[in-house]
């Protein structure tokens, strides 16, 4: 049995639904049953449950080999912050899986997951990491760069904003470095490391088979929307005073302070990473995008004034 969480995810409904092809047991932790909407296809077990809550994670983990811990927050809201999910939900589920003696612990987490603080999100993906390591479970950690497939929110926010403005604003230069991967490759890496003794005890990074910058991204997206635009490249500063105001005023603005400071960096690594670790060449964004010409008109304007539409995104 294979315990999943953050199932109903945009990484996670992949990996059960890799699992169940190859007819694999799978248990998926969700939040609430109500979720179920988003694994249509799937007939396993399924406990409803939080990784804050250490009851239910105890339950969860009963009879379970190995566990693909994916449940994480990239953004903060009330009674979900950084801390709370990303470093004590995980201590929470390797605390579980101890006491279950879970024998292999597969931990997604981030490029560029850094020891400073000034970086919360990536300071938080660090600090679950280390968790990991200092745990008594078996494990392997696998860092991604950013993901893109249907239902994401880095590619489909950027094309919004292509959608409804000629005017496109980049925050910086636009040199920062990434180097996307497609969802249902990252899947495939983390269910190949449940059966690989290589990696065990190991912490992997996987990325994209091409080096993009921020503006190769607009541009690429904008290619393929068949839009013309122009990009004004904005001082950091002044677009994180403005992200700054979008996230007091609106649910979920196109861009926060906290993801505006890791374009400081690059989110990059070797790329044969894929190949040399899981044994197959990842796709590239390039005419793997189709599914951004599916938001229509209105869909991109409550993107771009901070509501997300459920048949845009929906985890």
């Amino acid at each position: 049995m294979i315990l999943v969480t953050g199932a109903t995810g945009f990484v996670g409904r992949r990996v059960v639904a890799a699992l169940a092809a190859q007819g694999r047991s799978v248990r998926t932790l969700v939040h609430s049953t109500s979720h179920a909407h988003a694994l249509p296809d799937y007939q396993g077990d399924t406990v409803e449950g939080d990784v804050l809550s250490p009851a239910t994670l105890e339950r969860a983990c009963e009879g379970v080999e190995a566990v693909i811990h994916l449940a994480a927050v990239i953004r903060e809201r009330r009674g979900a912050s950084y801390q709370q999910i990303n470093n004590q939900g995980t201590q929470n589920i390797l605390g579980a899986a101890e006491a279950a003696g879970v024998r292999k612990f597969v931990h997604a987490s981030t490029v560029g997951a850094t020891s400073d603080p000034g970086i919360p999100y990536l300071y938080s993906r660090w600090m679950a990491e280390q968790e990991v390591e200092s745990s008594g479970v078996p494990h392997t950690i696998v860092r991604f760069s950013v993901g893109f497939g249907e239902g994401d929110e880095f590619f489909n926010t950027i094309a919004a904003l292509v959608k409804v403005a000629p005017i496109v604003p980049v925050a910086g230069d636009g040199k920062a470095l990434f180097q996307p991967i497609a969802v249902e490759d990252a899947a495939r890496c983390l269910v190949t490391t449940l059966d690989s003794e290589v990696l065990a005890g190991q912490t992997i990074e996987a990325g994209g088979p091409v080096l993009l910058t921020y503006d190769e991204i607009v541009d690429l997206i904008a290619e393929t929307l068949g839009a013309k635009i122009k990009k004004l490249h904005a001082p950091m500063g002044v677009m994180s005073a403005v992200a700054a105001l979008l996230e007091a005023m609106t649910p979920r603005p196109p861009v926060t302070p906290g993801q505006l400071k890791m374009l400081r960096g690059n989110s990059t690594t070797d790329l044969a990473s894929v190949e040399t670790h899981f044994g197959f060449v990842p796709r590239s964004p390039r005419d793997n995008i189709d599914y951004i010409k599916r938001i229509g008109l209105m869909d991109a304007m409550k993107i771009s004034m901070g509501f997300m539409p459920s048949n845009v995104r929906d985890h």
